[in-house]
């Protein structure tokens, strides 16, 4: 979900859990809405790297992973504005060095009822590498931590 103040999702009339696009001036994506107290009225918040491509980590096509969560780097651009000089400034914490998604100016609005109900952009799953192991799913639920019976 994207976590947003209810009075900045009623403004915008994005019901609570209702899907929504959170949009910048580099890209958008189509996402759930879940209303809270705990976000500041005009900001949103998340969960950071929530959302996971399909057959990645040998992920089921259809897991919720990849389909309802998502990652908002296709809103962030890679450099800040060009200053006086045409300098550009890499747009990344200045101490971690990821992006910089903490200050991203977004735009929110509902999603048309006729759209799917999965997040957007959507990619193809991805392929097994030549040369590297293939693990299947029960080895992966091993070291997972979960029961293997």
């Amino acid at each position: 979900y994207l976590h947003v103040n209810p009075v900045t999702a009623n403004a915008a009339g994005i019901d609570d859990g209702a899907w929504m696009w959170v949009e910048s001036m580099h890209g958008k994506v189509r996402c759930m809405c879940r209303h809270s107290q705990a976000v500041e009225p005009g900001t949103v918040w998340t969960w950071n790297a929530i959302g996971k491509a399909k057959g990645a980590w040998g992920l089921n096509k259809k897991a919720n992973e990849a389909n309802l969560g998502f990652l908002l780097n296709h809103l962030i651009s890679e450099e800040l504005p060009a200053g006086p000089d045409g300098e550009h400034l890499s747009n990344s914490d200045p101490v971690t060095g990821q992006a910089g998604w903490y200050d991203v100016r977004v735009k929110i609005y509902p999603a048309a009822e006729s759209e799917p109900h999965e997040t957007s952009p959507q990619f193809k799953p991805g392929r097994h590498i030549p040369g590297t192991r293939h693990f299947k799913g029960r080895w992966l639920k091993y070291f997972a931590g979960r029961n293997n019976k």
